[in-house]
């Protein structure tokens, strides 16, 4: 198992690396790319919680080195308050009054635009093209799985059957 635990860490290392390679121009990156770093590598950090770690809001404000690059990795990818994919299906499954695995495209253009974290609309645009796997049907409902799969880059179960 230390052989193993060996390996998985030096995967790990090798994906940060090459993230923060494509980001990086001289060895640093600009803070301003650090969420969208740190979001390529499967995290789903606040921009606060990135911007309390060395992120920058503003272009040009702050750089960081690989190691600096690092530390903000390891802080976000250890934070217990984060989110995971789990628990945005929970979030989801409270629109889906049916019970069957839908939910209203209106709710979730509600959620994304004015709780939490909220995004613009034309992020929200952005996202919907890229992650609305299938068209809402004739009343407004969607499929939320594979929607939430491709939002956070995992495979949509074998064992769901649209309904």
């Amino acid at each position: 198992t230390a052989l193993r635990e060996m390996a998985q860490q030096e995967d790990e290392n090798k994906r940060v690396m090459f993230v923060f390679d494509m980001y990086a121009a001289n060895g640093l990156i600009d803070g301003a790319d650090v969420i969208t770093a740190i979001r390529g590598l499967n995290l789903n950090p606040t921009i606060q919680l990135v911007n309390s770690l060395g992120g920058s809001d503003n272009r040009g404000e702050v750089t960081h080195t690989f190691d600096d690059f690092w530390k903000i990795y390891v802080e976000v990818r250890d934070d217990k308050n984060a989110g995971g994919f789990v628990d945005f299906v929970e979030c989801l499954k409270i629109y889906d009054i049916a019970e069957n695995g839908t939910m209203k495209l209106v709710d979730l253009t509600h959620m994304l635009l004015s709780l939490g974290e909220r995004i613009t609309e034309q992020e929200l645009d952005e996202v919907l093209k890229d992650c609305m796997l299938e068209t809402e049907d004739d009343d407004g409902w969607f499929p939320y799985l594979p929607f939430l799969c491709r939002l956070c880059e995992r495979p949509v179960p074998t064992s769901w059957k649209p309904t």
